[in-house]
């Protein structure tokens, strides 16, 4: 009774698939088995305990070992060549000391020497069922905490990303203050922080799918940008000109409020596939360029937010953009530094 107990313990999470010819045999010896396990599948020989593996998951394989079209030693060849690790136990007639010797260099992990008695099955099984349910409890915690440390890494990601945006913000205020005397700053910093005003009669707000679309692409860049700087491959580049022209494309078919945002977008998408320029940027300064991509995708992003409420159509919506633009044309210049005039803005 206490090995049964222990025996369930471990085993009543378990799969198990028994191979066996005998009809007769298959059938009593299932009986005995399924109390035990969460499931007990049947085949009549090698072959198709082959095919039922290949199509299920199996935490322990018990098998006779002379059957018809393909025996048990050859299955046990097979399933080793795809899981080196599964867990089988043979059950034979044959309880010579060389036969054994030759399926124990197969891997297998234990034996029941027929004909089977429960009592002498239940105790090969229980430290399998042990040693299997251990394994399953080690998987199931060690994908806890993969998908925990992804989280967290996203979480980290995040905060970062948020810091860049910030950070690009602060040097953009910084340059404006002292590249304008005060009179022109006491202007500029006046009109950029006035207070929103509608239009009054006009209502032009981003549709839902086109929001959520657009903002599933702003995601997607900073971390192709990532993956990029990884492992070198140019397509990711090619995927990130391709995200930032479709978003183009959707702001510009809203209002001409939106016409410097779709502008500036297709420039730098444009700017990113000529020649190699944008390639060398990315390798030589990649931390500059990733805080300039976040900047534009996070301000992007909380700019489809908030429009998808509120009226694109107001006195000073060139002011609420301009930023993300600003950012987007320090990339460009980045890009094609021999286009920078004179005078003009450089933040880095």
């Amino acid at each position: 009774m206490l090995i049964t107990k222990n025996i369930q313990k471990f085993s009543h999470t378990l799969n198990v698939l028994y191979v066996e010819d005998n009809h007769e045999l298959r059938k009593a010896t299932a009986m005995l088995l399924e109390p035990f396990f969460a499931k007990v599948d049947l085949a009549e020989n090698g072959e198709e305990g082959l095919q039922h593996y290949n199509n299920g998951e199996y935490d322990i394989i018990v098998t006779d070992i002379n059957m018809p079209r393909m025996n048990g030693l050859e299955m046990i060849d097979r399933i080793r060549e795809i899981n080196p690790e599964q867990k089988i136990i043979a059950i034979t007639a044959h309880d010579e000391q060389e036969t054994l010797i030759g399926m124990i260099r197969k891997g297998i992990s234990s034996f029941i020497l027929k004909p089977i008695v429960l009592e002498e099955m239940l105790k090969v099984l229980y430290p399998i069922c042990r040693d299997a349910d251990t394994y399953n409890v080690n998987a199931l915690l060690f994908k806890e905490l993969h998908e925990e440390r992804n989280k967290l890494k996203q979480q980290v990601r995040t905060l970062e990303a948020q810091l860049h945006a910030i950070t690009v913000k602060n040097q953009q205020v910084e340059e404006l203050f002292f590249q304008n005397n005060p009179e022109d700053t006491e202007l500029l910093f006046k009109e950029y922080f006035a207070k929103d005003e509608d239009q009054g009669y006009e209502k032009v707000l981003f549709m839902s799918e086109d929001a959520d679309e657009m903002k599933e692409l702003l995601g997607e860049i900073p971390n192709l940008l990532i993956r990029y700087c990884g492992d070198r491959d140019s397509a990711k580049i090619d995927t990130i000109a391709e995200h930032i022209v479709k978003i183009g494309h959707t702001l510009r078919l809203y209002t001409p409020f939106m016409d410097l945002l779709a502008n500036n977008m297709e420039e730098l998408a444009y700017a990113m596939g000529e020649g190699s320029a944008f390639v060398a940027l990315i390798e030589a300064k990649p931390e500059m360029v990733l805080k300039l991509f976040d900047a534009v995708c996070i301000d992007m992003t909380l700019y489809i937010d908030r429009f998808t409420i509120e009226s694109m159509a107001m006195k000073n919506i060139h002011h609420i953009h301009q930023p993300t633009a600003m950012s987007i044309q320090q990339i460009i210049a980045l890009i094609r530094p021999e286009d920078v005039e004179e005078g003009n803005i450089e933040f880095f």
